[in-house]
């Protein structure tokens, strides 16, 4: 009895491991104009997982350049009837950070979307080795429906490769950017990129569009949120349904001084080529806020510069101009991963008080 168990076991293994899988490369899906990177904000370059273009290369800071390789917010969508669901791919940098799991700088994120319903997540086991892998079971209970989902880019690092593949007889095809929907353009900081989520589906961007079923480019740098005109260049060459400055977080030092005259030059800038609305958010704190004094001071005096420039603004006759203040924000000591990087837990609060917004001006 035993030894027939044991010849089953090793029998069903061998069926597994010699499975035949069918491999898909959604860049080499492109083409004639068609791209299959969503919320990617340029798709002129024949493909890759970029957030701004080669042209930008030597136009904006070498640091905003190299950071604008990291693949944040960007998502491939698909349709399959597998139930077995596999991605591979390789990354250009370092797997993970002391304050940021591996799952968050160089993993993806699986959701299934449903026709009416909340997206649902897929875990997914994972491996982070030269190549990483990621497996999927997704029980549909309908053997033959055939669902879409979202796969999120990791936020931490380039992509320099990506597979997903399904089981031989199954099918995958990719869905393309339709562009019907104009997007969110988030402009910020390591919080905006997504530090420090725990995975990428967790970055408030991510949460944010999920919510609002909205495509969002995610321009957020990390350390590199200044306001900059030649970033804010690129940024006007996109029609957006909002655009968002979050950079407070990234003027809190020498630059402080500094913050009325770039909020008011970035607002102009925008405004000059778009009359979309324009939201600006506060620095979200510090976790130490309560206890250290100059902490406190620090992300104080770059939002009272802000908030001056944004009632100069409105007494110009600027309009469509909103404001999300600290406290709309709402993060307590405990949302926070170490001084000012949001946990999931402040990630979920940060998307949460952007989208009350956001909903009263885009309805």
């Amino acid at each position: 009895m035993k030894k027939s168990v044991l010849f089953l076991f090793f029998l069903f293994s061998a069926v597994v491991l010699h499975a035949q899988w069918d491999w898909y490369n959604p860049l080499a899906a492109n083409g004639s104009g068609v791209s299959f990177v969503h919320n990617q904000g340029w798709n002129e370059d024949g493909g890759n997982y970029r957030r701004l273009p080669l042209r930008a290369e030597g136009k904006v800071r070498k640091e905003v350049w190299n950071l604008s390789g990291e693949s944040a917010g960007l998502a491939v969508r698909f349709v399959t009837d597998a139930e077995n669901i596999r991605v591979r791919y390789q990354v250009t940098g370092g797997y993970s950070m002391p304050h940021m799991p591996s799952t968050g700088v160089s993993g993806v994120d699986l959701y299934r979307l449903p026709e009416d319903g909340r997206p649902e997540f897929c875990f997914g086991s994972y491996s982070f080795a030269d190549t990483v892998s990621y497996a999927y079971h997704v029980d549909r209970g309908i053997k033959s429906a055939a669902d879409v989902f979202v796969l999120y880019l990791p936020l931490y690092n380039g992509v320099k490769w990506l597979e997903i593949g399904v089981e031989e007889g199954k099918s995958l095809s990719f869905v393309p950017v339709s562009g019907k929907k104009r997007p969110i353009v988030l402009y910020g900081t390591s919080i905006a990129q997504g530090a420090c989520a725990s995975r990428p589906g967790m970055a408030w961007g991510n949460i944010l569009s999920r919510s609002l079923d909205v495509p969002l480019v995610n321009l957020g740098f990390s350390g590199n949120g200044r306001l900059e005109k030649e970033v804010l260049d690129f940024i006007n060459e996109l029609e957006a349904c909002v655009y968002i400055l979050d950079c407070m977080a990234n003027l809190s030092g020498s630059e402080a001084g500094n913050v009325k005259s770039l909020v008011k030059d970035a607002v102009r800038q925008l405004r000059g080529r778009h009359d979309a609305p324009i939201l600006l958010v506060e620095h979200a704190g510090y976790s130490n806020g309560l206890t250290d004094r100059a902490r406190h001071e620090a992300y104080m005096a770059p939002n009272a510069e802000q908030r001056k420039a944004f009632e100069e603004l409105k007494e110009e006759g600027v309009e469509n101009l909103f404001y999300l203040t600290h406290e709309e924000l709402g993060l307590d000591p405990d949302s926070w991963v170490d001084y000012v990087h949001p946990s999931d837990w402040g990630m979920v609060q940060q998307a949460a008080a952007v989208e009350k917004v956001l909903r009263g001006i885009l309805e």
